[in-house]
């Protein structure tokens, strides 16, 4: 199999890469951006393209009209779907509609479709759906493991350590009781079983040497009404043992795996961002500022501020724990890092936000590259970055003066000084508390940032204002405040008369009709028999 899988490899490298940078869909199609960052070439004039899948070799896109392939071979496929991903050695296009479909890039045909999503080990060797195991080849059942009906599915995907896990989840706060955490090796038989908090919502990690999982599960509501963000855990599984993570209180933002460790961003703003080792021990505090998102990358990391925060990044390198670079972008919806780590994207992207739609390029110092503005902006990939034609100073003061923000230009390293953003990473003990840690005043000084403090908001009072002058806030006396009680009491008794005083009225009306009807005049009309008329009412018949 690891034969096969090297032969594979092989014929990838001889497939001739595309030169484009990145490709993006909008409202009016398709565009490349070619290796310069300068100059966009249209790759189709599809308007309406719902869902796009890329990689070096190839583009797929699709949308009402159909799949189109555009690449090496170019080929359609006529079917609507929702999503499009590739498999681990592109040989298959994974096509999500009603069920999932695999189609073969080889033969340019259908191979089998699932009735749930499928994953793929890192060789593409063999497939999963839920507990049940094919192999790629001939798409014959392997093996099937216990799997929950209603819960979270995924493999580590190194086939070498090859896990399975699932972890059942609760449908309704009504079911709250522990959620049950299955783990199986793929060929050795060997199961555990362990039990986790409730979760609504759980989210599984697995190392790159798929031997260690973390588990972050979460609750949409806290029932026991002590948090607006419902109630966050994070767990460590090896083989050893399952062991809870210590984090700051309040809710946990992200969790990703990173080269020496994992980090965990948790807390209330401004949030931590803590780095542990692979055997869950907590090492350093790298910072604490609004941020909410961690996006790694090789020896790289970007932690982020984005959604409902201002938009700050900071970029480290994990060897030394150093800061390399940081900007600011406001309104970002997408960051991605290219495949070498060695630029990222930014992106605001429709229907997310409806205005200020744009793609920004920049280097892992925050240098500015490229910047382009669309009316509607629906996505955007990385598609090669080895050949790039771009050559950028990395000495340190050009590093320095080139961190700016950048939607207003100011010198972003400036700002952060004057907001006294703790961004060195500070080492810590293993028997130290997070709680301690957070609430120290010295601590809360040094990540506090520039701002006054937000008054309580005061009593009703009356204001009298003046022009062009702020308004002249002027306490009443105790007499004022009688006199208008007393006002308030006499317009209550005159409500209260005039309702009576209306009653009184409909009541006399009412008397003074039923006397006119009692005194009408009388009824003279008297009945006078007709002769002609018999007794049925119908005139006599007369000869």
């Amino acid at each position: 199999m690891q034969q096969l899988y090297q032969l594979l490899l092989t014929q990838q490298e001889s497939l001739p890469e595309l030169t484009y940078s990145v490709v993006y869909r909008h409202q009016h199609g398709l565009d490349g951006l070619d290796n310069t960052f300068t100059h966009s070439t249209q790759i189709s004039d599809q308007p309406n393209i719902k869902c796009m899948a890329v990689s070096k070799y190839s583009i797929v896109f699709g949308g009402d009209f159909g799949i189109e392939h555009w690449g090496n071979s170019k080929f359609n496929i006529q079917m609507k779907v929702q999503a499009i991903q590739f498999s681990p050695d592109y040989e298959y296009i994974i096509l999500q509609a009603k069920e999932t479909m695999l189609f073969s890039t080889k033969t340019q045909n259908f191979v089998k479709a699932f009735p749930h999503d499928v994953k793929f080990d890192s060789t593409g060797s063999l497939c999963f759906c839920k507990g049940i195991v094919y192999e790629t080849a001939t798409f014959q059942q392997l093996k099937q493991f216990k799997c929950p009906e209603y819960g979270d599915f995924t493999i580590s995907t190194q086939r070498d350590s090859l896990y399975l896990s699932s972890v059942t989840l609760i449908k309704h706060l009504e079911d709250l009781k522990d959620c049950q955490l299955l783990i199986d090796h793929y060929d050795q038989n060997k199961h555990f079983e362990h039990q986790i908090p409730p979760s609504n919502e759980v989210k599984q990690l697995w190392s790159d040497d798929g031997k260690i999982l973390l588990i972050w599960s979460q609750t949409l509501d806290d029932h026991t009404n002590q948090s607006y963000f419902g109630t966050h855990h994070l767990n460590h599984w090896t083989e050893d043992k399952l062991q809870n993570i210590e984090l700051f209180e309040g809710p946990i933002h992200d969790v990703q795996w990173v080269q020496n460790g994992f980090i965990v961003i948790s807390g209330y703003m401004p949030a931590g961002a803590i780095l542990f080792n692979k055997q869950g021990e907590k090492e350093y505090l790298i910072l604490q500022a609004h941020i909410n998102s961690i996006f790694p990358k090789n020896n790289l990391v970007a932690l982020c501020g984005f959604g409902n925060l201002t938009g700050d990044i900071y970029i480290y390198e994990m060897d030394s724990l150093k800061k390399v670079g940081q900007t600011r972008q406001d309104k970002v919806v997408q960051f991605e890092w290219s495949p070498n780590g060695e630029h990222f994207l930014l992106a605001t992207t429709f229907p997310r936000l409806r205005v200020d739609n744009q793609f920004i390029i920049c280097s892992k110092y925050g240098d500015l590259l490229r910047k382009e503005k669309f009316e509607e902006l629906y996505e955007i990939k990385w598609v090669n970055d080895t050949n790039l034609n771009i050559s950028i100073n990395i000495v340190e003061e050009v590093k320095q003066s080139k961190q700016i923000n950048l939607t207003t230009g100011v010198d972003f390293i400036k700002q952060m000084k004057e907001a006294k953003v703790n961004d060195q990473p500070r080492k810590l003990q293993k028997d130290e508390k997070l709680s301690a840690l957070r609430s120290s005043p010295q601590n809360q000084q040094q990540v506090q940032l520039v701002q006054t403090a937000v008054p309580l908001k005061p009593a009703p009072q009356k204001q009298i204002f003046m022009r062009r002058q702020e308004p002249i806030i002027q306490q009443p006396t105790a007499e004022e405040l009688e006199q208008q009680h007393q006002q308030h009491l006499q317009q209550q008794q005159m409500k209260l008369e005039k309702k009576q005083k209306q009653k009184q009225n409909r009541h006399m009306n009412h008397q003074n009709n039923k006397q006119k009807q009692k005194q009408g005049p009388p009824n003279d009309f008297q009945y006078e028999p007709n002769q002609d008329i018999g007794q049925n009412c119908y005139p006599i018949w007369q000869d």
